[in-house]
Formats: C-alpha cells, structure tokens, sequence
C-alpha cells in the first residue's frame, strides 16, 4: 500500500478544499462496497429468519433507490471531520487511517441497525432515546443472540472495506470537479429529497421496514426528536375554551387550568351482563400479556390462531374482537389500562419524580377498601414501573428480586421468570386473599425476544400439531415455521394461562372475581400486516359471575377499561369514585356491530406520536387510511377527512403539551379526598 502519492501543491484554502474533495472521493468506493455488503447481507438474513415479502420487486427496487439516496446525503456530514483532520495533517497516512477509522465505525452502526431489526423486524428510530441507559441495557441483555451471521454481519463488511480501501489508496485521486458534484448533490438532496419511501407502495408493513434504508429512518427520527426537544414543550398555551377532544361523547371539561379535567358520565354497559350481589364488590384480577395479538389469537386471527386456551375461554367471555393497544410498546400500558392517562412527551412513566397527582382504578378501590397488588416476572424499575404503582399505593409489589429458590428463572434469557412461574407466585399469593376485596395485576414477560421458555422443544412440537389443527396446507406452514420459536412461546404463554385458571378455580375467591385479559401491544417479530396490526390486541373479560357470554365487533382501546370499570362499580357496588376525572378514554363499546364511536391517539413508540383513530378512519403520519372487517386499512384520498383528523388530533396535541409544560391533571382538593 503506497500512501505517498503525489498530490497538487497547496497554496490557498481552496486548493485544500479541491484536493481534500478529490482523496475523499478517491476513498469512497471502499465505503459504497461496504454499505453494499450490509444491505445484501440484510436481505439474506430476513429470508433465513423470515418470510420475504410477496411484492419483493417493489421492495428491492425502492431499497436500492433508498439506499443511493441515502448514500449521496450521507456525503457532506462524513466530509465535514474529513477535511478537519485534512487540514490538521500534512501527509497522507493519517488521512487514510483516519477515514478507515471513521467508515468503519459508521460501518458498524450501520450493521447494527441491520441486527436490530433483523431481530424485531421493526427499523430503530428515536425510541432509543427514550430509554434510560438501565432499561437499554436489560432489553439488549434479555433479547440479543449471537449467531453466525450476526458475525458475519459485523465482520465483513469492516473487512471488505479496509481491504478495498487498501486498493483504491494505490490508485489516483478523483477529479475534484467530479468529488465537488457528488457533494454538491448530497446538500441538494438533504434539502428537497426524502430517502424513505412512501408508505403506500407497499403491501405490508414488512414490506416497507424491509425496504427503508435503516440510517436513513434512524438519522431522520432522530433529527425529528432533537429538534422537537430543542423548542421543547408548548409554554405559552392559553386555556382552551373551545372544543376539546370528546372521543365521540360530549365531555364536559370544568377546569382550563387543568386541561382533561371532566366530569365523569360514563355509562355503564358492564352491568346488564353480570349478577350483581351489591353488598360483595367483586375482586378484579387484570393479566396484561406480553406482546399478545389478535393476528394470532382469537376468532378472525388472520395467522390462525395459536392460544387454543384463551379461544376456549373467550366463548365464555365477553370478547372484543378489535380492540386496540393504546402504544406499540410497553411503556404506556399501565397508565392508559389502569388509569385512561395523557401520554404527556414520552409516556406518563417517564415523567418519574415529575409525575403529577393522579387517579388511577388502583387509588380509587384503594380508598375503598381493596387490597392492590402487582405481579411482575422482571424487574419492577422497566419503563419506570415502580415509581407508577407506588404512586398508586400499591400494598403488594412482586418483581424479579422477590422470587423464592422454589422459582426458576427463564432459560437463555435475563429477562427473570417464566409466565407459568409468574402464575404459581400470583396463585400462592392470592390463596389467602377471600375476606378483603382485591384487585390483582399480573404482567408477563414470556412473549419477549430472545422468546426463550422452559421446554421449549415440547412447545414446538405443540406448535407444529396445532398448525395440523389450524388445517394449514404445505405452504402456509413453511410460512409459519421461520418463527416457531416465537409461536411456541405463544403457545407456552396460553398454556400457564391454563394452569392458572384451573388454580385459580381452586380459591374461595375465585366465585366473586373477574379477569380481565389483554395484550401489552401485538409483538413485532412475527410480521405485521398493517400500520394499526401493532395494536391491535384481543380483549377477554371473563367471570363466574357472568350471566351470558357475548362477542363485540366495535373497536375500543385500553384507555376505556379504566372508565368502564368504574361505572360498573359506581352503578353496582356503590363504590365511592370521584365525580370529575381525567380519562382520556370514554369507555367500552358494547355494540355488537363492526363500527368505532371513539377518536384517540395511539402511541407508537415514546418519542413517536404519529397515529390516530376517528371513526372508522386512521392517520399514520400524513397518510389517511379507511378501516375495513378484521382492522384492515385501505390508503384513501380524502383532504377533508384527513384534514379532519389531524385537526383533532392536534387538539389532542395541545391540550397534552399544555398537560406536559404544566403538569396538572387533578385539583389538589379531589386528590385528597381520594388519594391512595
């Protein structure tokens, strides 16, 4: 490798500049050989894990658009630090190590945004930065494998870089004229040209996070976070007086220092379907199962559906067929099922110490008597978890520390213990629970990455009988196989469910209590269909003391469980509530029939606030779909509608950010009367 090659003589800052943009275009192709590597190495690691896509034309295509896209933009940033260290080095070695040196490390980001998504099938964007560092590293401990193609992945494209930047060191430098063109092109293009594709090109979701360059999606998230932290949070928002976000009910709103702050006239629709004995207040047993979708579960499950348990006990239920989560991840469930709450800016969690006073189903069957208590696998300070239930006066908290040795941990995972240990823990707790009512929470955690279980090989088997079951043909089946892992942790999670239930019918409580069971959000690894499949979870409420089962077709979301539950309550046990509250949600629908009578966001991601539902129409960033039968969407062309939606969930917008900047939810005179 010769490094002494002759250069022009340098008079001026511009002969700097020409001859910097000539070596710097000289070294290029090593890195274009490279990015090159990793996106084939991409594809070839989703087809060994995964099924491609059926429009892989149209994937590949936008993908290599995507890419020299993303490539040309990326020029200008990488030249800036070039020429700083051209300018503060006389000879040629140090500019070559130093742009070896700065290529493999974006190199290696670069791989690693390919694993990440490999492994989640979703591309990372700004959440990352709404992570603690604690809760980053538990997630990369509890999900990453190593296996031999990640290796690769990380080894080869740095090799096949070096090994061509050694090459084309030897040969002349690029016309500066040509170099100067090239990032003339990337500032022209930062400016007026998007590297992501446009959404509705695409069959499937898959599709689209195949095809985005994944430095592209994560260097325009982040750009997107940072500015919007640089202006922060809304400050001079006078109080609304007009319209507010009603979510298809006419709130009425009482208080414009406090911006969802209402008076509560929730009807009660639980009521009709129970026996109701006034003077004994039901125990409530809530069991938020992670990662559980409808793609999988239930009648309708376009997957075919691997919980043969849960099919069994929602014909004994009442069953909400479309019910949505309320966020894509976990971040936000406990606030919008146990309480209806704001999301504030990255989930009313985060908040921590800042979290105002607040009303929750826990605080207010607290002052009422109840024993509350929470089950959890892991650890209790995820996503801030344990601050929340505090706050909510939780008597009994169980996490990850609070396992006896009679307990095993989850094999080839550190996320903690296996639901069905989870189950046997909660069930030993509870046995002695009949003379005080009680409301119970259990949080499971075995339908997380790495998807590792207990007896898994067994698990397998059960997946591959219950494909036979399904009626699935050759194809479908081999369709299914790239992620029997995951079904068999499905599979493994509907069994404890099982196990549970058949324990649990053994307690002297067991008669006067109702279960209520959703998902966390839909689990991304398996593919989704569409923009709304992340949310879109099963809804069972079952109890002895139901008087007929009953199947809902009409979309409701966690934030109205909250609300309905405490109309139920109010209506029926005489339970003391407060008469104004802050639900963002306005209750369960029980009409049978395929409509949606609610408007509310859906948080994708903590820092991602770019869904909406309004009737029967969706908004994902700034496209406007239609929602069919089984929560199928259907991009439309409707200015108004979509006008329509954004000028609500704007609404919505302002009211959280006036929420966030002031962080009042509840007058201090209602919180005392019914505080935890």
């Amino acid at each position: 490798m010769n490094l002494s090659v002759q250069k022009e003589p340098e008079h001026s800052f511009f002969d700097k500049l020409k001859n910097c943009a000539a070596l710097f275009g000289k070294y290029l192709p090593a890195l274009l050989l490279a990015f090159v590597a990793i996106r084939f190495m991409e594809f070839i690691y989703i087809s060994m894990t995964n099924d491609l896509p059926r429009d892989l034309r149209t994937v590949a295509a936008q993908a290599l658009l995507s890419d020299s896209i993303t490539f040309i933009e990326m020029l200008p940033f990488l030249f800036l630090p070039f020429f700083f260290v051209y300018l503060t080095t006389g000879t040629m070695r140090p500019r070559y190590w130093a742009f070896g040196a700065g290529g493999s490390i974006v190199i290696v980001l670069y791989a690693l945004l390919v694993k990440y998504f490999a492994t989640t099938l979703v591309p990372l964007g700004s959440d990352l930065f709404g992570y603690s560092l604690n809760d980053i590293a538990v997630t990369v401990k509890g999900g990453t494998t190593l296996d031999p193609i990640t290796l690769v992945l990380i080894i080869l494209p740095p090799a096949l870089f070096w090994a061509t930047l050694a090459f084309v060191s030897t040969r002349k430098p690029l016309k500066s004229f040509t170099a100067f063109m090239l990032l003339g092109a990337g500032i022209m293009m930062t400016l007026t040209v998007s590297a992501l594709p446009a959404g509705t090109v695409f069959k499937s979701e898959l599709s689209y996070n195949l095809a985005v360059n994944k430095v592209a999606f994560f260097s325009r998230e982040s750009y997107l976070y940072f500015s919007h932290s640089a202006k922060g949070p809304v400050k001079n928002i006078a109080p609304n007086k007009g319209k507010r976000p009603d979510n298809g009910i006419g709130f009425k709103y009482v208080n414009p220092e406090y911006p969802f702050l209402r008076t509560d006239e929730t009807p009660d629709v639980l009521g009709p379907f129970f026996n109701v004995d006034s003077t004994r207040p039901p125990n409530i047993v809530f069991i938020l199962v992670e990662g559980l979708g409808k793609a999988f579960s239930g009648p309708n499950a376009y997957l075919g559906s691997f919980t043969p348990f849960l099919d069994d006990l929602s014909e004994k239920s009442l069953y909400w067929e479309n019910f949505l989560a309320s966020q894509g991840r976990t971040f936000a469930a406990l606030p919008s099922i146990l309480a209806s709450l704001p999301y504030a800016e990255q989930g009313f969690n985060d908040l921590g110490q800042r979290m105002p006073n607040q009303l929750s189903l826990m605080s207010i069957l607290k002052h009422n008597g109840y024993r509350i208590k929470f089950y959890y696998g892991s650890d209790l300070n995820f996503d801030n978890e344990r601050m929340f239930l505090q706050r909510q006066g939780v008597h009994v908290m169980v996490g990850i520390d609070d396992y006896e040795k009679k307990y095993a941990k989850s094999p080839g995972t550190s996320w903690g213990y296996a639901d069905r240990e989870l189950m046997m823990k909660s069930i030993e707790m509870d046995t002695h629970d009949s003379q005080q009512p009680y409301l119970a929470f259990i949080q499971t955690t075995s339908m997380h990455t790495s998807y590792s279980i207990p007896d898994q090989e067994r698990y397998l088997k059960l997946f591959e009988e219950r494909m036979d079951r399904l009626g699935l043909d050759a194809s479908h089946k081999e369709r299914h196989r790239p992620y029997g892992k995951i079904y068999s942790t499905i599979m493994y999670t509907d069994d404890a469910l099982r196990f549970f239930f058949e324990q649990y019918a053994k307690l002297p409580a067991y008669g006067n209590t109702l279960f209520i069971i959703t998902g966390d959000h839909r689990l991304p690894e398996i593919p989704m269909s569409t923009k709304i499949d992340r949310f879109h979870v099963p809804l069972i409420i079952f109890s002895p003391l139901l008087k007929r089962a009953a199947h809902f077709q009409s979309i409701s979301s966690h934030l109205d469980i909250t609300p309905s539950l405490t109309a139920f309550l109010k209506k029926n046990y005489h339970i003391d509530a407060p008469s104004v509250v802050t639900w963002v949600g306005s209750g369960l629908d029980t009409d049978p029939s395929f409509r949606n009578v609610h408007n509310y966001p859906l948080k994708h991601t903590k820092t991602n606030l770019i869904d909406y539902i309004s009737g029967m129409y969706f908004i994902d960033q700034d496209i406007l779909f239609s929602i069919g039968k089984s929560m199928d969407l259907e991009p439309i062309q409707d200015e108004g509608k979509k006008n329509q939606l954004i000028a609500e969930f704007n609404q919505y917008k302002i009211l959280n950010d006036r929420f966030t900047h002031d962080l009042k939810l509840i007058p201090d005179s209602v919180y005392e009367q019914y505080r935890p």
